[in-house]
């Protein structure tokens, strides 16, 4: 995961060279999509009901260091849409859906998950550096 949402972005350097408050967020949440995001549109997240559940999953990530971190915990969904799915995207929301506050695209996307099939990332599966 590489990119900060614009908005986001430009809170944090208000926080940093204007002394304005940020808040950060209490738990933030991952949300799969079907298409790629960008620093100015979220992506179309995956539809719910069928093994996903829409608004997101709550991981938990190590404490950054050298301007890295990785999560802590594993996810997993069970594709029982009767078609597969294709899954592209991958954002960081507040668990309020306020706010977005990175986004990326998988590597190797589009990764097409048959129907019974799970897709999951393990611990260290989501990679966030700010340089």
């Amino acid at each position: 995961m590489a990119m900060f949402d614009q908005t986001a972005a430009g809170n944090l350097l208000n926080a940093i060279l204007h002394n304005n408050s940020f808040t950060t967020p209490a738990t933030v949440k991952t949300l799969l999509g079907t298409s790629a995001p960008t620093a100015t549109a979220n992506m179309t997240q995956l539809g719910g009901g069928t093994g996903y559940t829409t608004g997101g999953t709550v991981p938990t990530f190590s404490s950054a260091s050298a301007a890295a971190t990785s999560n802590t915990s594993t996810a997993s969904w069970t594709n029982g849409s009767g078609g597969n799915w294709s899954i592209v995207g991958i954002e960081i929301w507040d668990s309020t859906d306020a706010t977005r506050y990175l986004f990326g695209s998988w590597t190797g996307q589009p990764i097409t998950i048959a129907n019974t099939n799970t897709f999951q990332f393990a611990a260290s599966g989501i990679a966030i550096s700010l340089v």
